[in-house]
């Protein structure tokens, strides 16, 4: 992470009800609109670090869009994002946390004549342009203060009423590192999910992360994601018409939120 101390940290978040579990619990500073954003400056207390904290709102555009709009109003000295994620492994369960140390935009295949799919996951070119790596890796320095933030911590279990599988004995959530997969997609389909898995190594999907990801790579800015388990299609096909209640407002994104806020514990004053 750069030493540039005088600017802040920027954090993106898709939806208030994730948000909140952050920004409640740090120290108002200004708020301010421009154009479509709410910029809202907050001030961490234990290290004096201050933050902009953005809504950007669900999926890749919005992502990309809010995380262009930090980079270039504030020239943050890394971007942080943090929220729910639908699990790509049956053993990840809603409360469980991920660190991301990389992302992938899943979304960003070809279908080729055969009707195969094909994930061209480095960096190729098109009459001369290129077309960036569907894979990128996260800031080394944020994934290491962010697992050494998760050591000696246990998030607290998810509620059994709130869609706990029946069949798996309630336990607190665990910590895993690895790769966030990110397309304006919501996975149900139990092999489409093994196929991600098995291709990416993915831990588990959201609809940002990625995006928000890229435009910080143009901009050299560090970037990290910690996403928390909100469903695992596994265990439970989410009813995804409607109001989706498989995504309690009292419970997505409060994990990661209180890893993020563990991660800025441990930053110098």
């Amino acid at each position: 992470m750069s030493d540039r101390n005088s600017t802040p940290i920027a954090v993106v978040v898709a939806m208030e009800a994730e948000l909140r579990h952050f920004a409640d619990r740090l120290e108002p500073i200004a708020e301010e609109r421009r154009g479509p954003w709410r910029d809202r400056r907050v001030r961490h207390a234990a290290s004096g670090t201050e933050l902009v904290l953005l809504c950007c709102g669900i999926g890749m555009t919005n992502a990309a869009a809010g995380t262009e709009h930090l980079c270039a109003a504030y020239a943050p000295r890394a971007v942080l994002n943090f929220g729910c994620a639908g699990a790509h492994r049956r053993d990840l369960l809603p409360g469980d946390v991920v660190v991301g140390e990389a992302t992938v935009h899943h979304g960003a295949f070809h279908i080729l004549a055969t009707g195969e799919t094909y994930f061209p996951e480095t960096a190729y070119s098109v009459t001369g342009e290129t077309v960036a790596s569907t894979v990128r890796p996260c800031d080394p320095a944020l994934v290491e203060l962010a697992t050494s933030a998760a050591v000696g911590w246990t998030p607290d279990a998810w509620p059994a009423a709130l869609g706990w599988p029946a069949e798996v004995a309630h336990r607190p959530g665990k910590v895993e590192t690895g790769v966030v997969a990110s397309a304006d997609i919501w996975t149900q389909f139990h092999e489409r999910i093994d196929a991600l898995h098995a291709r990416h190594r993915s831990l588990c999907e959201d609809m940002e992360a990625a995006a928000a990801h890229q435009v910080c790579d143009r901009h050299g800015v560090p970037f990290l994601t910690l996403k928390d388990i909100s469903n695992n299609e596994f265990h439970a096909v989410s009813d995804i018409e409607g109001d989706i209640e498989v995504l309690p407002a009292s419970e997505i994104g409060r994990r990661a939120a209180d890893l993020l806020l563990r991660l800025l514990d441990r930053l110098p004053v």
